[in-house]
């Protein structure tokens, strides 16, 4: 059927599927058939893009260094954090100041840590020295492969993610997972259709194209979109063929899910979470941080939602920018230990970073690239604790343990923490973690160095 409302559709969507991490027609339309997700457990993964300082957020001051290889504070004259201004984890590493305040609408990530808030468990792990063999340096490669989880394939644009919840396709739903960024994140990108929004209000048609209402019998041409795309069948020409229509059709179910699901309720955040997004002062990152909980909160179906938060390229200047991060992560975690209570018991709430910084300052008052990184995991499964950075773990002179002598060596594979992850509390693929994690199962099994090892910090239900 002839239909302006529909070709105005279908040209505004192929504009926009682009913004949606899909390029080309996009493969979603290929549903495979699937096991069933684990009903309501969800995700939410944090990307701190540009390489976080992991010793300045976590300082290991119980390295008392060796000779050739200095303390912390020795390698940081300028960025050193005095040790009485940090707050103690576990009588060997600590916190930087700024991820934690006494009072006020400040963050209180020691206090998650410590399970000192509201009664709720300590439900804060700290998974320090997590990395990969044969550390790439560059901000782009690295990130890749973080995101496709395969080092070394620079060209792969297929996220770990995408592809559990392809392994895992719910083809009933249409809304299974969704990213707050102002671009795709290759986490996210593959067979699955996986919005990249701005903010909530970014998902939905112009003002010039309604949706309209679905054909019925008292109606059957029915209205605008719905109407066109409710009628049986499609148009044999060229311009309307089947792909084209099956394109048009799921993206619309996706937008009119989300209209009637998310845009058309409003949301307020609850009461204690409200002073902590307040008070994150990079106001898109604190966007993208509530409207990322909302969505977890208010559509049910949806299990994987991911965001960014820049600006950790610390070259120059760290002991000013950092703080200033430190704070906006701390005040965005605290808000989601408040916000996220609802469906705290099945959320987990991921930081991660392309690795980690030199542990010894350069003359700009910054870092420079470096090798392992910290993360930071939340939530009701989570085991709280401090993982990798211990007297049991960590030896004098780790600070500086590569080869070469200046950084910091991994001690877990960051893959190691996506399976705890993804088996832990997502679902159990063990039969299809490698479709999921490319190589997974070979890897752990010529593990000799302990690199694959659980950590143990997703708790058995």
């Amino acid at each position: 059927m002839k239909n302006p409302n529909r070709r105005e559709f279908l040209r505004w969507s192929s504009m926009s599927l682009a913004a949606l991490g899909l390029s080309g027609m996009p493969p979603f339309l290929r549903r495979a058939i699937a096991e069933p997700l684990a009903p309501g457990k969800k995700l939410l993964f944090i990307f701190l893009r540009g390489g976080i300082d992991a010793v300045q957020a976590v300082i290991p001051y119980g390295d008392a260094g060796l000779p050739g290889k200095k303390t912390y504070l020795a390698a940081r004259p300028t960025l050193g954090v005095p040790i009485a201004e940090a707050h103690d984890l576990n009588g060997f590493a600590s916190l930087h100041p700024a991820l934690h305040t006494a009072g006020g609408a400040g963050p209180k990530v020691l206090d998650i840590f410590r399970g000192a808030l509201d009664g709720r468990p300590a439900n804060l792990a700290i998974l320090h020295r997590i990395g990969y063999e044969s550390q790439n340096r560059s901000h782009f490669s690295s990130q890749q492969f973080w995101e496709n989880g395969a080092p070394g394939m620079v060209n792969l644009e297929q996220g770990v993610f995408n592809r559990y919840l392809t392994a895992y396709k719910q083809p009933e739903n249409p809304l299974q997972a969704a990213v707050l960024a102002t671009n795709q994140m290759v986490m996210m990108k593959g067979d699955t259709l996986v919005p990249a929004l701005r903010s909530i209000n970014d998902y939905s048609l112009p003002a010039n194209i309604p949706i309209g209402s679905a054909s019925m019998p008292a109606d059957p041409l029915g209205r605008g979109l719905l109407g066109s795309y409710s009628q049986s069948g499609f148009s044999p020409k060229p311009r309307y063929n089947a792909l084209t229509y099956s394109t048009g059709k799921t993206l619309l179910e996706s937008l009119t899910f989300f209209e009637t699901t998310v845009r058309s309720s409003p949301y307020v955040p609850e009461p204690d979470a409200q002073p902590y997004y307040a008070a994150i002062g990079n106001q898109r990152f604190a966007g993208f941080v509530r409207d990322s909980a909302r969505l977890l909160k208010q559509v049910p179906e949806l299990q994987i939602a991911g965001l960014n938060q820049d600006g950790y390229d610390t070259h120059g200047n760290e002991n000013v920018a950092f703080p200033l991060l430190m704070s906006d992560l701390g005040n965005a975690l605290t808000a989601l230990y408040f916000d996220l209570k609802p469906i705290w018991k099945d959320t987990v709430v991921v930081t991660m970073s392309e690795f980690g910084r030199t542990p010894e300052e350069n003359g700009n008052r910054g870092t420079d690239h470096g090798e392992s990184t910290v993360m930071f995991a939340m939530g009701g499964p989570v085991k709280g604790g401090v993982f990798n950075a211990d007297k049991s773990r960590w030896a004098d002179g780790d600070l500086f343990s590569t080869a070469n002598g200046r950084y910091t060596a991994h001690r877990t594979d960051y893959r190691a923490v996506y399976h705890e992850i993804i088996t832990g509390h997502l679902g159990d693929p063990a039969a299809r973690i490698d479709e999921v994690i490319p190589g997974y199962s070979a890897l752990a099994a010529g593990d000799a160095a302990g690199y694959f090892d659980p950590l143990g910090f997703i708790q058995a239900e």
